[in-house]
């Protein structure tokens, strides 16, 4: 059975495969994530994670990654005003154009392999990942799956997420949840390159279950994605664009979903992303 091109790479952008880094290999990664377009105006965010990431060992690994941010937001609300939102405080000049650039959080994720794709049926690890930031505060959890399939050429995943997450609004302190469910094909079509396609659902809930009762919203994204590898270096690129399939569950939820499609708690029209790697 075959290994990754670079220990611990992904074909993907937003899915996360069961490949870890071997014991003590590091690993130097920066994504920029541009989120794009809302019902109107002008939205542009551009997402920032600066990572290192460590094999403890050959089936465990953590890494360390800050996270910062830059807004760009003009008359982008519903109703034709300027924030506020995930990404514009409270207070802002509703017919102003916004502008800001900040320090969002720090992270740490763990990562632990159970079962190997190379060596077993199927993958399988689990993901934990505690946040912390001056308005954020987030525990994390993933159950990663990874089968290949035409002696490794073609890569399938799928991750089952759910968070619990404090977050600042109006200057009070709220808890939410989200659960997520990302899944990804990707095919190895030429020496080092893949091409694939990802999925994502994401679902907002309020307060500290989920249950029924605190559905909040639900959005899907889908789209392409093309990766590179060299033995010390990778580059991924992935596009998604949400679907005009999103539901509200609740009055604010309702009147943030326009076109079908939700505008609301840091969820925009398109999404680029971009991740480089470079093992040491």
């Amino acid at each position: 059975m075959g290994q990754p091109a670079v220990a611990g790479d992904s074909p993907f952008g937003y899915v996360y495969t069961t490949d870890t880094h071997p014991r003590g290999q590091r690993e130097f990664e920066q994504w920029i994530t541009r989120r794009h377009g809302h019902s109107r105006g002008d939205f542009d965010a551009w997402q920032f994670r600066t990572e290192l990431e460590y094999g403890v060992t050959d089936n465990l690994q953590t890494a360390l990654y800050l996270n910062y941010d830059s807004v760009d937001a003009f008359r982008n609300r519903p109703d034709g005003s300027t924030g506020p939102g995930a990404f514009v405080p409270d207070g802002v000049d509703p017919d102003a154009r916004y502008k800001s650039s900040f320090l969002e959080s720090v992270s740490n994720e763990w990562i632990y392999r159970l079962l190997s794709p190379y060596k077993d049926p199927i993958g399988l690890a689990l993901y934990v990942e505690p946040t912390y930031g001056p308005k954020k505060r987030e525990l994390e959890g993933k159950i990663i799956l990874h089968k290949n399939f035409l002696d490794d050429r073609l890569v399938w995943a799928g991750n089952f997420s759910a968070a619990q997450e404090h977050e600042k609004f109006h200057g009070e302190w709220e808890r939410e949840g989200e659960l997520e469910f990302t899944t990804g094909v990707a095919y190895r079509f030429a020496p080092r390159w893949h091409a694939g396609v990802e999925y994502r659902n994401h679902r907002g809930y309020g307060g500290s279950s989920f249950s029924k009762a605190n559905r909040n919203y639900s959005a899907s994204f889908f789209g392409p994605s093309l990766h590179y590898a060299e033995k010390s270096w990778w580059l991924t690129a992935s596009f998604l664009n949400q679907l005009g399939n999103a539901k509200g569950y609740t009055d604010q939820a309702r009147e943030d979903i326009i076109g079908g499609r939700f505008y609301g708690e840091h969820h925009e029209r398109n999404e680029l992303r971009v991740k480089v790697g470079f093992s040491f």
